[in-house]
């Protein structure tokens, strides 16, 4: 080994300092002094605002069980030629193929460059740089890292901005549902965090309706877990705290040495959201400002668009509870006019009579979301479809009822592909827990449709007993089919 690289021994490194966070570095190498002139080489490298963290391995083996204790590790400073003498290549291609870490750069270390040369190493293994231990002065060293943590940033980066993409790309077929929403939201986060340059942690917060307090709808980085659901006040730093009623009450923007707060403007609300982006590691340019405008105004348009929809949703389903609570009061009149609710009732009566009052009151709104179910053909019962898809959104404001016929439609609609043998569609339910007015609704729409085509009652009959124990419960069945020629007087 080269005099000019060994510079102290390992004890002296052993005193300094190192900073509160790290870019991992694996030492893989036989040579105990290669670990310890490489930690003394590197002791006040500074990247980002990070100093650097050392591992060391002395074998392959050990090389090994370090890589799958460490897969975050930046670089790999590895020696070639140790217990064997293409050791190290052996462990650069478990950590490319078995262990599947493409992301930790791998610097190769050799004494004897002869023995594995460097054209058939760098063809032959996925490796980042090659070189000779004779050649690597301290300034090289520093080089070679510089350069490497550089690439492993923007690896990282690019990846993070991968998987914020991919929430963003998988939330935004049903952008406008709740969950999906925070998913988009927690994706652009995550990309956002990284896209301004890594920043440790970033937050985005929405009030509650008196504007008294913001609550982490989304977070990136430190403490992420934690502190989604918590008020932005209790984990934001103090500094920033300083400054937060100051960005909310005047609608504005904050820009610190090393963390951002933003002001989102809602256009159908009196409050807003809040972004929270600290641990800058750098300052923040003309562009990220660009950047950040466009977030905060782009997400909480689309969050705006969620809250409309969710308030219409709440007065449809009022809309629909104050008809069910109308027609409950004129019942008997609805019954004289209306066939087809005095069938539904008839039909509830022989299975259900305590309930069939209610189970009538919601063919009204189950008939009227009809025309929406003709997509539903028998081929719809072998695959979820569009049409099921579209029926549940158009639909959903009918579950925020709270009047038990409103409900009951509800349920009749989206289980209407459901089959007593547990073979239907959305949840394959089975047996009772497919809901007794679900199949009083069914059938009564069922029975309508065959009368109209002017099918016989023996007919029917036999069709029934066909479904009996398939679509419909037998002893349900075995009532209705009994009380055919009744119910088609009705």
């Amino acid at each position: 080994m080269s005099n000019q690289f060994m510079f102290a021994d390992e004890t002296s490194q052993q005193t300094t300092k190192l900073p509160t966070e790290y870019w991992k570095i694996l030492i893989v190498d036989d040579e105990p002094e290669v670990h310890a002139v490489t930690k003394l080489a590197l002791n006040d490298f500074n990247f980002l605002g990070r100093g650097l963290k050392f591992y060391s391995a002395f074998s392959g083996e050990e090389a090994k069980r370090l890589i799958d204790e460490h897969p975050d590790a930046a670089i790999l400073l590895l020696d070639v030629v140790m217990e064997t003498d293409d050791a190290g290549l052996q462990v650069a291609r478990y950590i490319r193929e078995e262990a599947d870490n493409h992301f930790t750069r791998i610097i190769l270390r050799t004494g004897q460059p002869g023995q594995a040369p460097e054209r058939t190493v760098i063809v032959n293994y996925d490796i980042n740089d090659y070189k000779s231990k004779t050649e690597l002065t301290a300034q090289k060293l520093f080089t070679a890292v510089m350069s490497s943590l550089r690439s492993y940033r923007d690896i990282m980066s690019i990846d993070q901005s991968r998987h914020g993409l991919e929430k963003i790309i998988a939330a935004s077929a049903n952008l406008y549902a709740l969950q999906p929403m925070n998913s988009f939201v927690d994706g652009l986060v995550q990309q956002l965090s990284w896209v301004i340059g890594g920043a440790k942690q970033t937050l985005y917060a929405t009030s509650n309706e008196d504007g008294s307090s913001y609550k982490v709808l989304a977070a990136h980085g430190e403490d992420s877990g934690v502190c989604v659901g918590q008020t932005l006040r209790s984990v934001i730093p103090s500094k920033a705290l300083a400054e937060l009623e100051h960005v909310i009450a005047n609608h504005g923007s904050y820009y610190g040495d090393d963390f951002v707060l933003l002001y989102c403007r809602s256009h159908c609300r009196s409050h807003g959201s809040v972004l929270f982006i600290g641990g800058l590691s750098r300052a923040l340019t003309a562009d990220d400002h660009h950047v950040l405008q466009l977030f905060s105004e782009n997400v909480q348009l689309a969050q705006d668009n969620v809250v409309c929809l969710e308030d219409s949703d709440q007065f449809l389903a009022r809309l629909a509870d104050q008809l069910m609570l109308h027609h409950a009061s004129h019942f008997n009149g609805i019954l004289e006019q209306n066939s087809e609710v005095r069938l539904a009732y008839a039909v509830a009566q022989k299975v259900a009579a305590e309930d069939a009052e209610t189970t009538a009151l919601a063919w009204s709104l189950f008939a009227q979301a009809r025309p929406l179910l003709n997509c539903a053909s028998d081929a719809a019962a072998a695959v979820e479809t569009t049409c099921q898809q579209r029926v549940a959104r158009s639909l959903r404001a009918l579950g925020h009822g709270e009047h038990e016929a409103t409900q009951n439609a509800h349920r009749a609609l989206i289980e209407r592909l459901e089959r007593w043998d547990g073979l239907g569609l959305p949840e394959g339910k089975q047996g009772s827990d497919i809901a007794i007015s679900t199949q009083v609704l069914l059938l009564t729409e069922q029975l309508l449709d065959w009368w109209e085509s002017g099918i016989s009652d023996s007919d029917i009959a036999v069709r029934l007993k066909d479904e009996r124990g398939r679509y419909y419960s037998p002893k349900f069945l075995d009532v209705v089919i009994k009380s055919l020629p009744e119910l088609r007087t009705i």
